[in-house]
């Protein structure tokens, strides 16, 4: 799967990339990511004390906001996803899943953007450069990854995907890794074609940011960078990305094939203890 190095992140990214890894973090990271968001972007962009403030006052809302809308949306997604890998993995039912979580992820976008908007919008220009800087600086992985030879970037995406399922599913014996990772190794390589629509939408994000004006002005030029469809590098990049999830899917319908009750069960338990996590998280304490 396509893994980003860090970057400057909106509270779901963080809440999304911690969903992937260790469930028993995920409680205390989603409570504390007003103040792990804050300390980003008050790195990235080199914020002062009153940016920081409205940033902080802002983080509140979008949380309070997320807390109470979405956290009730995502337990209806996992509670749904645990029921179907209990018995294996279909590809239809996989790609739903990355549809609601596509779906999750522009909604608090959008949301993010309403909210931090009027603070972008108060950025100087050495604030600027300074969070295009953090983004060139970030990039080390991309240029790591396309410097390698086409054979070396295949070894590295089939490791980093058999990683990633053995973690959810549990080691795998030697003859279904085998076979895994030969049917891994006929997905096409998405990395290139992400690592360019980033690129470009960063680029316009910058540009955003650099036209100055309102508020409201520099709400609509972000949106268009992050959320609208038909931007060039958006038209370039969904039909890579689409090929790739549709192929990834039946791989991993595949493979699911192979594996036991006991793996299937392994995955359906640990999507069970996210949406308990879920509902405290829903009325903290």
């Amino acid at each position: 799967m396509i893994d980003t190095k860090r970057h400057v992140r909106i509270p779901l990214l963080c809440l999304l990339a911690l969903t992937l890894s260790a469930c028993s973090a995920l409680d205390w990271a989603y409570n504390n990511a007003p103040s792990f968001v804050a300390d980003e972007m008050v790195d990235a962009f080199d914020l002062d004390d009153e940016q920081s403030a409205l940033l902080e006052t802002r983080l509140d809302q979008f949380f309070a906001w997320h807390r109470q809308q979405e956290l009730t949306r995502y337990q209806a997604v996992l509670e749904r996803a645990a029921n179907n890998a209990s018995d294996g993995i279909v590809a239809s039912e996989f790609l739903w899943l990355m549809d609601e979580l596509r779906d999750a992820r522009m909604r608090s976008m959008a949301r993010a953007l309403d909210d931090f908007g009027d603070l972008a919008a108060r950025l100087s220009d050495s604030q600027i450069d300074r969070f295009a800087e953090t983004l060139h600086d970030r990039a080390d992985e991309s240029r790591d990854y396309l410097a390698k030879s086409a054979q070396q970037r295949e070894i590295f995406r089939v490791e980093r995907n058999l990683d990633r399922l053995q973690d959810w599913f549990g080691d795998f014996d030697y003859q279904t890794e085998r076979r895994a990772r030969e049917r891994l190794a006929d997905l096409p390589d998405l990395y290139e074609a992400w690592y360019t629509y980033r690129d470009a939408r960063q680029a316009e994000i910058i540009a955003a940011l650099r036209g100055g004006g309102d508020g409201p002005a520099l709400k609509a030029r972000l949106k268009r960078a992050l959320l609208n469809p038909d931007t060039d590098y958006a038209r370039a990049f969904e039909p890579a990305r689409q090929a790739y999830w549709q192929e990834f899917a039946v791989v991993l319908e595949d493979i699911s094939g192979w594996l036991s009750p006991r793996q299937h069960r392994a995955a359906a338990e640990r999507l069970q203890r996210y949406e308990r996590i879920l509902v405290s998280l829903r009325t903290p304490d």
